[in-house]
Parts: C-alpha cells; sequence; structure tokens
C-alpha cells in the first residue's frame, strides 16, 4: 500500500494531538537536583561553644577587642641571604708548601667555628737554593753596611771628643747605626728561618709557616687536605663571618619608586608560617647597582643581625618591605588567628558570658606579631587570644 505525503502528514498530526490529550491531566516533574540537603544548617550554628564558669577559669581564656587601626603598606618579597662583602675571606698558601694539621692535631672542616687568631694549620715551608742564596746575599749586603755604619759612628765620636766635629753628626750617624742593625737581624732571622738549626740534611732546612683564621666565623668551604703538598697562593679555605648578613632583595622595577627607601623591613623564615615564632628587622643598606633585565627587576639590600644563627649565606628567606603611605584595617593579635587542616583561618568571638563563637577571617598579612584582618568579626567584637587553641581543641574532642 502507498501512502500520499498529504496522509501521512495528517497520521502524524493526528497522533500528536492524541498525546497531547492524554498528558493534559497530569502535572509536570521538576527535574531532580545532583545532590539535596534534607536538613541544611548555617555555618556559624555549628561552631558554638558554650563552657561553665569553671571551665573558663582552668583554659585561662583572655580576650581583646578588634580595632581599626592605621597600617603602613607593606608588601612581601623572596630574598636571598649573602655574606656581608667583605666578611669572605679565603685563606691561601702564602708560599708553596705541605700543608698540615695544626698543633692540636685538628683539621680544619667545614662549618667549623673559628676565633680571629686560632691556628687552623700549619705550613711545612722547603726553601729552594734561589731563596737560599738571595738571603745570603741580602745578609752579606747588609753586614758590610752594618760594618760601615760602625766605623762612622766611631769617626763621629772620636772628632766629637776631640771638639772637631758636631754633636748632631755623631747623633745622625748612631741614628744609622741603629737602622742598619735592624736590618741586619731580620736578614740573620730570615737566612736561619730558611737553613734550619743547621744547614745539614733536609729536615733541618725546612721550616713551618702557622696559618691563622684573620677573622672570627664559619668555614664555608675547604680546597686543600692535610698533607697536600700546595703552590704558591693556592686556596685553603673560606671564612665567613655570619655575625651580620645581607639580604638581596629583586623587586619589579615599576615599584621601586613605591618603597620606602629609608623603613626596617621585617624578615622570616620560609618554615616560619606567618611569623608565628616572631620576626626579625632588616635596615636598609647601600649596595652594589644590580639588575635582571630578563626579570624586569633590579635588587635593594638589607642588612639584619644574625647573632642567633638563625640565617645561614644562599638561603631563601621571606621580606617584607614598607611601602609609602598608610590605610586603616581590623587588626587583631596574631595569637587569635587559627589555622584548620584545610588553611582556613579563624578566631573565636565571646558573644556572650562563657559562650564562644569561631569566625572565619581573612589575614592579609603579618607584621609584628598583629594580624591585619582583610575579612573578619567588627571592630569591638571580643576575640580570644590566650586559649584559643584550648577551644578549638575543645570543640573538636581533643580538649580536656
Amino acid at each position: 500500500m502507498r501512502y500520499t505525503f498529504n496522509s501521512l502528514f495528517l497520521n502524524v498530526v493526528l497522533v500528536a494531538v492524541m498525546a497531547s490529550g492524554c498528558n493534559s491531566g497530569k502535572k509536570e516533574e521538576k527535574p531532580k537536583l545532583p545532590a539535596e540537603q534534607s536538613n541544611p544548617v548555617k555555618e556559624g550554628d555549628l561552631n558554638k561553644i558554650t563552657l561553665t564558669e569553671k571551665a573558663v577559669q582552668r583554659l585561662g581564656i583572655q580576650t581583646v577587642k578588634v580595632i581599626n587601626e592605621s597600617v603602613n603598606n607593606s608588601r612581601s618579597f623572596s630574598a636571598e641571604v649573602t655574606a656581608v662583602p667583605g666578611k669572605l675571606i679565603t685563606i691561601t698558601a702564602p708560599v708553596a708548601g705541605t700543608l698540615i694539621a695544626a698543633r692540636n692535631g685538628r683539621t680544619i672542616t667545614a662549618g667549623q667555628n673559628v676565633s680571629k687568631g686560632q691556628q687552623i694549620g700549619r705550613l711545612i715551608i722547603l726553601p729552594s737554593e734561589k731563596d737560599l742564596l738571595s738571603a745570603r746575599e741580602d745578609l752579606a749586603r747588609t753586614q758590610v753596611q752594618y760594618n760601615t755604619s760602625s766605623e762612622k759612628v766611631k769617626r763621629t765620636s772620636q772628632l766629637y771628643a776631640e771638639k772637631a766635629g758636631s754633636l748632631r753628626a755623631k747623633q745622625e750617624a748612631e741614628a744609622e747605626l741603629a737602622a742598619i742593625t735592624a736590618q741586619l737581624r731580620v736578614a740573620q732571622n730570615r737566612l736561619q728561618l730558611l737553613r734550619g738549626n743547621t744547614s745539614q740534611g733536609l729536615a733541618d732546612r725546612m721550616s713551618t709557616l702557622n696559618l691563622e683564621a684573620p677573622i672570627t666565623g664559619v668555614v664555608q668551604r675547604v680546597y686543600s687536605s692535610s698533607n697536600q703538598v700546595l703552590a704558591n697562593a693556592a686556596p685553603i679555605a673560606d671564612i665567613v663571618s655570619l655575625r651580620n648578613l645581607w639580604l638581596r632583595v629583586p623587586v619589579y622595577a615599576g615599584d621601586e619608586a613605591l618603597i620606602d627607601a629609608r623603613g626596617i623591613a621585617f624578615v622570616q623564615g620560609l618554615s616560619d608560617f606567618q611569623g608565628a615564632s616572631g620576626t626579625v628587622t632588616a635596615r636598609p643598606v647601600t649596595g652594589p647597582p644590580t639588575s635582571d633585565p630578563l626579570a624586569t627587576s633590579v635588587d635593594l639590600y638589607y642588612e639584619i643581625d644574625n647573632s642567633k644563627g638563625d640565617f645561614r649565606p644562599g638561603q631563601k628567606i621571606s621580606i617584607t618591605l614598607p611601602y609609602k603611605g598608610s590605610h586603616s584595617g581590623l587588626v587583631v593579635p596574631f595569637s587569635a588567628v587559627l589555622y584548620d587542616i584545610y588553611g582556613g583561618a579563624w578566631v573565636y568571638e565571646n558573644t556572650e558570658p562563657n559562650v564562644f563563637v569561631r569566625r572565619r577571617v581573612e589575614l592579609l598579612r603579618v607584621a609584628n606579631k598583629k594580624a591585619i584582618l582583610k575579612q573578619g568579626p567588627p571592630v569591638g567584637a571580643k576575640i580570644v587570644t590566650l586559649g584559643a587553641a584550648e577551644l578549638f581543641g575543645t570543640e573538636f574532642g581533643g580538649g580536656k
């Protein structure tokens, strides 16, 4: 059987009309959501703690009010710890010889603390025939000068005694003899040092030169080991003074004019999360004009007191530089801020007597053990400073 186009169209329309008539009595069902909450609860309703008066006293809870304080603008940067120029000294062999341990038997090692003037090793010197010949010639020349000066003193003294010469000529001759006598003593000591106590045998011709630390510091690197034969000017070890250190801070060249070049900066280690254990102050110093054209950055330099030994050269740290101008913000002690396992920041607000509510906050930065909040409780709210960790433990079952 063949259907024409018109008959086929009429059949389709008839089926659609019948279907719409059958569904006209049913209600339209809403699409189901992927997830539904049967009893939604606000975050604030879950974080309320009510304690007894004895519990508050046992936990030692103390509160302070949130204040709106004017704080200086600042920004944190990454910095590199470097030694102060001139405080990193490389000890080299003054002459060729063999390096041996110090008189106490200890060999120099990296990380060893040394004091200025402390013996860190010795150098056995074996003079060459050329050195001996030069020393002999110097001694002979000085001896001739000494003999001539001695005769001159005798002659001027005799003339002065006979009143044929002046006192001034006699004194000048004596001064000349004293200077030459000192030169003669130096020449004799030099030859004796090169020759040893006797002039026979190799061992008698060897001399020992003590190597001493020029500054108080830490041995950073050792280049030569004991019993090693060294050439003249060969490096032996690096000693660096760590009492004061410099910080090299690369900043964007466009921000250099915004930074307060005379302001005090605050330093903390990368493991010191948000300055929990306090910060170290750094003062600006004039350093070399260095920059990085690829990073479009210029280097600023600061100096810190490292008498406690918390930092070391080459270490990466965080530094907060002061910017020009100031702004107002919510300020609470940093001891009031707590962190959950997901990194969220919280504080406890004392809303009623013995009632504490955990509030979410957003930190802008930490400076001088004060937390500047971007968002948080309003001004005047009572925030728990001492005992906040105990409340956190009480809320999650770890408190007593």
